[in-house]
């Protein structure tokens, strides 16, 4: 009898403080208080308590807080921010807007290295502020707290290629301050050798409010752009970015055409990391140099596409144009599928094309990291060369790595090809034993570089000729081995540049082969 009136009492106990306890929901988000961008991963918990949370990779954050601790502050910290002691009277605890201040650890250090370079001399000196301007990529146009827009990207405003010769750009870009969500950006841009203007504009809507541009994370742009420019389509991706840096179209010498297109495109982010883009594009190829499109001297296309990405733990730290993944090591996947279509808009192909990727990061310990890089493209239907698939032909995004370097961008033709590249980075190894080189922070670099693929019948020439191009003569398909090349070498040198050696270990047979060469590039 005893033991059922304790149960009973220690029952009506459990109740009553379920019943009488009281809960509070403390929700917002956390900003820099400086970019006032979201700050991901902040932790926050009750001072003195273990109730608490982590926010999530845009910043945001809710947990419930027992009334009798309503009392006691909250506290939020997180690396490059000072800690934060936050009151909870007098607010409301379910529309928390957190601006942390950034610690000057950053600021420190480099008005630390500002000192060290300001004593420099002659060439040393030079080299410390071209680098820093490098790196800073944009230059505010007007004062930096009120600017409207800026002025970049410094990596390209000169360039080299054979095309061109020397080529000169200059770019301009909207921010916030215009408007938080119409963006407007281009560039301009002139080749002394080919003595031609290009340029590209762009008008973006973005549905969300931006704190300074239209990249920021997590993005749902609506874009409208429009391009007239040199392209070759064995050196980028149709879709990547025409900004390749300091020394561009490595290998394009009679490879490469003038293009120009309008885009309309859609992207959304999402904050568990999926991210999707549809596109709309018509597009004008006119062959340069001793390029020939037999027949024909413009090559028209009109394609709609859809590319999709997944990234687990995206989040990123987002000081006005800067944006630095905070999550490198989850695998990246890329999919995506472009349909050609023919009689709509001029378009003279119909053809569909098919990418994946898989992109990762290891981390090996003290040692380094690797990077690897995976991915498989196909055209399945019958279409000219310069719609075939080709080593370089990648979108990078999340793992900046390799390019191809020794092979020239036509030289091998295929409908389906393969490639795979990794790249690894030292870290406590030899250079970092040497004083003079660990001071200098320089490591180890070593990558290797492989591609193989086929090309079916139907797009070879000699097969089957109607409709298609002839092989410009620099051209090859693929045997039984795959294309290999690798490198070793120095990289973070000055924090910008790397110097290596790169090998070429098949097809050195080929007429004209690069069979190896040192480079100096740019580790943006």
């Amino acid at each position: 009898m005893k033991k059922t009136f304790t149960l009973f009492f220690l029952f009506l106990t459990s109740m009553g403080v379920t019943v009488f306890a009281q809960n509070t929901l403390v929700k917002g988000v956390v900003i820099d208080a400086k970019y006032r961008t979201p700050v991901p991963y902040a932790a926050l918990f009750m001072q003195g308590t273990p109730i608490g949370t982590v926010a999530d990779n845009v910043g945001e954050f809710s947990f419930s807080v027992p009334d009798s601790l309503t009392n006691r502050q909250l506290v939020v910290a997180r690396e490059r921010f000072q800690l934060m002691y936050l009151s909870l009277d007098n607010r409301d605890p379910g529309e928390l807007i957190i601006a942390l201040q950034p610690d000057d650890y950053t600021e420190r250090i480099q008005a630390l290295r500002d000192s060290m370079t300001a004593g420099l001399s002659g060439f040393g000196g030079f080299l410390a502020k071209a680098t820093k301007i490098v790196k800073n990529d944009w230059i505010p146009l007007g004062d930096p707290e009120i600017n409207r827009f800026d002025l970049g990207r410094i990596q390209t405003f000169f360039t080299y290629n054979p095309v061109e010769g020397i080529r000169l750009r200059a770019g301009i870009a909207s921010n916030s301050r215009l408007s938080p969500h119409f963006f407007v950006r281009g560039y301009a841009a002139y080749g002394f050798k080919d003595r031609r203007i290009k340029y590209r504009g762009e008008a973006i809507y973005s549905f969300a409010e931006k704190a300074y541009h239209e990249e920021e994370f997590p993005k749902s742009n609506l874009r409208l752009v429009y391009e007239n420019d040199l392209y070759s389509p064995g050196e980028i991706h149709p879709y990547s970015p025409n900004d390749l840096l300091l020394i561009t179209y490595r290998r394009s010498l009679n490879e490469a055409t003038y293009r120009n297109f309008t885009e309309i495109n859609y992207e959304k982010e999402y904050k568990n990391g999926l991210a999707h883009m549809l596109r709309v594009r018509r597009s004008r190829f006119v062959p340069q140099g001793k390029l020939q499109f037999d027949r024909d001297n413009a090559l028209r296309t009109t394609d709609v596409g859809v590319q999709l990405r997944y990234l687990l733990r995206e989040a990123y730290d987002q000081q006005k144009r800067e944006k630095t993944a905070l999550e490198m090591t989850a695998p990246a996947f890329f999919l995506s599928h472009t349909i050609g279509l023919k009689d709509f808009m001029d378009g003279d192909v119909a053809y569909h094309r098919t990418e994946f990727s898989i992109q990762k990061r290891f981390l090996l310990g003290n040692a380094g990291r690797l990077d690897a890089v995976g991915t498989v493209m196909k055209v399945w239907n019958k279409v000219p060369f310069p719609l075939l698939v080709y080593p370089n032909q990648q979108q990078l995004y999340h793992l900046v790595n390799n390019s191809f370097f020794l092979n020239r961008a036509l030289e091998f033709v295929a409908d389906e090809q393969y490639t795979l590249q990794m790249t690894f980075v030292g870290d406590d190894l030899l250079l970092a034993k040497m004083p003079v080189t660990d001071g200098l922070q320089l490591k180890e670099l070593i990558s290797l570089r492989v591609s193989h693929g086929r090309l079916s019948s139907k797009n070879n020439p000699e097969l089957s000729p109607e409709g298609l191009y002839r092989f410009p003569s620099v051209s090859h398909q693929y045997n039984t081995a795959p294309y290999v090349e690798g490198s070793i070498g120095i990289t973070n040198i000055l924090g910008l540049l790397r110097v290596e050696y790169v090998h070429r270990f098949t097809y050195r047979d080929h007429p004209g082969a690069l069979l190896g060469a040192f480079r100096v590039d740019v580790t943006l």
